[in-house]
């Protein structure tokens, strides 16, 4: 990719980060926040979360498939989270709980095969809601994205090609493929080779809370932004907001097309590599939009005053030609000449006492051709930021709630909710642990040169009241 070199542009930002930059503190924590145990609020005021697709761990984070930027070049401005989990399979599922915290449904775990209302969409126990069929839920099932507006906290949704297709998604109603009421919409979209965008990977989409209101739909995007049109005023995309801190929101999902979020092995239209002819999708295509997006973040005015860079997968996927969203086949074998398939145990676990919820009996769904397994597996995650030391990881299990858990407490979201602090359905689950002091492992916010991923490394701890105990190693060895 063409662009300044990550390292060379990172310790010139840090020097300057660390000689002139305050670090500005969230509002304290509230009684209520205290009394529910949630970590002390950090200093970190601007969040990127960028979602890719369908890997596991060993796909990702092992050199398996090409994809050198985000295995070993990321990690070593920040941390790598070794044990990161999905919530379900497939993709619809994990995208649900990320922002609602509501547990995978039938019809979402078939990533919404008919655009509609869930039925009957009626209040269940723990913050969840019943929904035997359909995928679109009410009004009353609220989002992350709600709980900032309430919070007045500006955020977006940058989804890129969204829009390129008007007839298959409506880019000023949140990207929706049509009205959900009655029968819906079937077949809500896939990618072609003009529109790579999807709805499934949207998490706006699926819920009347949202794309009912038009407010709210101001704030999903295309990733490069829309032009006037008539009736409609232009919309700013990524690059042009991160031009200043003050148009940039406080929050920034960012939803790469179905190329660029390593789902397709092979694109139906082109990737970011400048060659019309190269259609390799996957890990690969992923790198290309990570080596664009990332340095335009890092580079921006509200990064380095007190940003975070997640890259999150939404479930994992066994790392095999077999499933068509790799280029690379991971046998495991001792005689590696026999080529297959033999271990997808990454891919069907679940973390942090996961609930399945009233919908369905196991969030895992009958995926890789196995009987129900139990949650999303292990994905991995990448977090950058000045509070996070260099070359970090941490093996605390984390998963979707987690993370969701973790933004209603970095937002100071501490009212309402399922357990009445602020965190929306299994988000309240007892005991869930959000992100702690082993991912907030800097708090000065003083910015450190990169570091070796490796170089210190927290183990599990039972309970976030638990001390770290934080292992050094000067110099980590297999990095």
């Amino acid at each position: 990719m063409a662009g300044f070199t990550l390292g060379r542009r990172w310790q010139h930002l840090a020097a300057g980060v660390a000689l002139t930059l305050a670090a500005v503190t969230l509002a304290p924590s509230s009684a209520s926040a205290q009394e529910d145990n949630r970590p002390t609020a950090h200093k970190i005021g601007h969040v990127w979360t960028i979602i890719l697709e369908n890997k596991s761990y060993e796909s990702t984070f092992t050199g398996l498939n090409q994809n050198s930027y985000l295995w070993k070049t990321l990690p070593q401005y920040g941390e790598l989270l070794r044990q990161y989990y999905g919530t379900g399979h497939y993709s619809l599922d994990n995208y649900i709980s990320l922002v609602s915290g509501q547990a995978p449904a039938p019809d979402n775990q078939n990533d919404c095969p008919q655009y509609k209302d869930v039925t009957p969409g009626t209040p269940a126990p723990d913050g969840q809601t019943l929904a035997s069929s359909g995928c679109v839920y009410p009004k009353s099932v609220k989002t992350l994205f709600n709980q900032l507006d309430d919070k007045h906290v500006p955020w977006k949704v940058y989804a890129q090609d969204m829009g390129k297709n008007p007839t298959r998604e409506n880019a000023y109603q949140c990207g929706i493929p049509g009205n959900p009421s009655g029968a819906g919409v079937p077949d809500p979209g896939s990618a072609t080779a003009t529109d790579q965008y999807v709805p499934k990977h949207n998490p706006a989409v699926w819920f009347h809370s949202i794309f009912d209101h038009p407010k709210d739909c101001a704030n999903v995007v295309p990733l490069d932004g829309l032009a006037a049109t008539k009736g409609h005023r232009a919309e700013s995309g990524l690059a042009q907001d991160l031009k200043h801190e003050s148009t940039t929101p406080r929050f920034s999902w960012i939803t790469p097309d179905n190329c660029s979020d390593a789902h397709d092995a092979t694109c139906k239209g082109d990737n970011l590599s400048g060659d019309p002819n190269n259609h390799q999708g996957g890990l690969y295509a992923s790198d290309l939009f990570l080596e664009k997006v990332i340095p335009q973040i890092m580079a921006s005015p509200a990064f380095q005053h007190d940003g975070l860079i997640q890259v999150v997968f939404d479930e994992a996927f066994p790392p095999y030609k077999m499933y068509g969203n790799s280029i690379a086949d991971y046998t495991g074998n001792a005689d590696k000449s026999l080529n297959t398939p033999t271990d997808t145990s990454q891919s069907i676990v679940a973390c942090c006492n996961e609930l399945p919820g009233p919908n369905t009996t196991q969030p895992g769904f009958q995926a890789f051709g196995q009987d129900t397994t139990p949650g999303g597996g292990i994905t991995g995650s990448v977090l950058i930021s000045r509070f996070i030391k260099p070359g970090s990881i941490s093996d605390q299990p984390y998963n979707h709630y987690s993370w969701l858990r973790s933004m209603e407490d970095l937002f100071g979201i501490d009212h309402g909710g399922t357990d009445g602090h602020g965190h929306l359905g299994y988000a309240g689950a007892d005991g869930l642990r959000p992100f702690g002091a082993d991912v907030y492992n800097n708090p000065s916010g003083r910015a450190l040169p990169p570091a070796p991923s490796g170089s210190v490394v927290y183990p599990a701890v039972a309970n976030s009241q638990e001390a770290e105990h934080p292992i050094v190693n000067p110099s980590p060895a297999g990095r």
